[in-house]
C-alpha cells in the first residue's frame, strides 16, 4: 500500500468516536428513559461493554487476515461464488446505514430547522458534498473526518450547559424500571453506536501492529461511552421523568431552554455543529460501499462507484413520505447490523479455525 491508502492509529482512533456518535445522540436520553427510567445510566454502560465484545470479536478475526479487509476475507473463507454474495450483502448493509443516517438526519432538520425547505434541495446538498469528499484517496477522506470529530467538543460544551438546571434526584430509584428493563435497554445503547463496522474494512489500512489497533478502537469506544453516559444523565436530571415521557428528543428541548447571551435559540448553533458531524458518518457509510463495489468489479480504486452509491441512496432517502417509512428504513439497518456485524463475524471466525486459515504476517 502507499502512503495515500493508510491512515495512522490516532486518526483510527477519532475516526471510531466520530462514528459511533450519530444521530441517536439526540434521542437516546428519551429512549433509556423510556426503557429503563432511572437505570438508564446502566443500561448505556451495559451496551458499550457488549460493544466491546463485538470489537474484540471482529479484531479477532481481522489479526488472522492482517492484510485483508472483509470483503477479501469473505473471499478466502467461502470461496469466489458464495463470497461475491456475501460481498454484495456488505455493500448493499453500508448502503442502507448509510441511507438510514441521512434520512434520520433529514428529519431533524426538516422539524426543527428547514420546515419548508424542500426535501430533494437537503438531499441535493448531501449528494454532492459526499461524491466530492469519498472520491478521494483514503488518507485525504480521513483528514477531513478526523477534522470533523473535534466538532463533538462544542457539542458536549453546549450540552453541558443542562448542569446549570440539573437535579440528581430525577434519577432515582435507578432500578424502577427492573433488572430486565435495564438489560433490554442496552438494546438501544448498541444500536446507537453502530458505527465501528468501518474497521472491517479499513483495518489493514491502518499503520502498526493488530494489538495497537485494538487499543485505539477500546480506547475510542470507551470515550464514547462516557459520552453517551455524560448525555443521557444531563438529560435526565434537567427535566423530570413527566417532561421526558413528552420529548422524543430532550438534546433539543435542553438547548432552546437555555439562555446564551444574546441567543434565543441555542439549539440553531448546535444542530448546524452536529449536521456537519453526521455528514462524515455518512460518507464513511458511502466509502465502505464504493469500495466493496471496486473490489466486487476488479477496478483500481473506488472513484467510479462513489456517484451510483450516493445517487443510490438519495434516490432511497427521497422514498419516505410518512413516519413509519421513515421508522421502517431505520428498523431495517439496525437489524441487519445483527447479522453483519455480530452472525457473520463469529461464522468467519469460527471457519477460520476450523480450516486453519490465516495470513501470515508480521503484523
Amino acid at each position: 500500500m502507499n502512503n495515500e491508502s493508510t491512515i495512522t492509529q490516532k486518526q483510527l482512533f477519532f475516526l471510531i468516536i466520530k462514528f459511533e456518535i450519530g444521530v441517536d445522540i439526540l434521542s437516546l436520553p428519551y429512549q433509556m428513559h423510556f426503557s429503563s427510567k432511572g437505570g438508564g445510566l446502566i443500561s448505556v454502560l451495559i451496551g458499550g461493554f457488549l460493544i466491546q465484545l463485538i470489537i474484540l470479536m471482529s479484531w479477532l478475526l481481522l489479526r488472522r487476515f492482517p492484510s485483508s479487509s472483509i470483503y477479501q476475507i469473505l473471499t478466502q473463507l467461502t470461496g469466489p461464488w458464495i463470497g461475491k454474495i456475501l460481498t454484495t450483502a456488505y455493500i448493499a448493509y453500508f448502503l442502507i446505514m448509510g441511507t438510514s443516517v441521512l434520512v434520520n438526519a433529514y428529519d431533524v432538520i426538516n422539524r426543527w430547522m428547514l420546515q419548508i425547505t424542500p426535501r430533494w434541495a437537503i438531499l441535493a446538498l448531501f449528494l454532492f458534498s459526499s461524491i466530492y469528499l469519498v472520491r478521494e484517496n483514503l488518507r485525504t477522506i480521513m483528514r477531513v473526518l478526523v477534522l470533523i470529530s473535534f466538532l463533538i467538543l462544542p457539542m458536549m460544551l453546549l450540552i453541558s450547559y443542562g448542569l446549570k438546571q440539573s437535579n440528581p434526584l430525577y434519577l432515582l430509584p435507578l432500578t424502577e424500571a427492573g433488572w430486565p428493563h435495564i438489560i433490554i435497554g442496552s438494546k438501544e445503547t448498541l444500536t446507537a453506536m453502530f458505527g465501528f463496522e468501518f474497521i472491517l474494512v479499513v483495518f489493514p489500512m491502518v499503520e502498526g501492529k493488530s494489538v495497537g489497533k485494538l487499543k485505539a478502537i477500546v480506547v475510542a469506544n470507551v470515550t464514547v461511552v462516557l459520552l453517551y453516559c455524560f448525555t443521557v444523565f444531563i438529560s435526565a436530571t434537567a427535566f423530570s421523568p413527566q417532561q421526558l415521557d413528552l420529548m422524543p428528543e430532550p438534546v433539543i428541548y435542553l438547548l432552546r431552554s437555555i439562555p446564551l447571551g444574546t441567543m434565543d435559540r441555542v439549539d440553531f448553533i448546535f444542530l448546524p455543529i452536529w449536521l456537519i458531524s453526521i455528514f462524515g458518518a455518512i460518507s464513511g457509510y458511502y466509502y465502505a460501499a464504493s469500495y466493496g463495489i471496486g473490489y466486487l468489479l476488479k477496478q483500481k480504486n473506488h472513484r467510479k462507484a462513489v456517484p451510483y452509491v450516493v445517487l443510490a441512496s438519495c434516490i432511497i432517502a427521497y422514498w419516505p413520505q410518512q413516519r413509519e417509512e421513515f421508522n421502517l428504513i431505520g428498523s431495517i439497518a439496525n437489524n441487519s447490523a445483527y447479522i453483519f456485524l455480530i452472525a457473520l463475524p463469529f461464522l468467519l471466525l469460527i471457519l477460520s479455525y476450523i480450516f486453519k486459515k490465516k495470513e501470515e504476517s508480521k503484523i
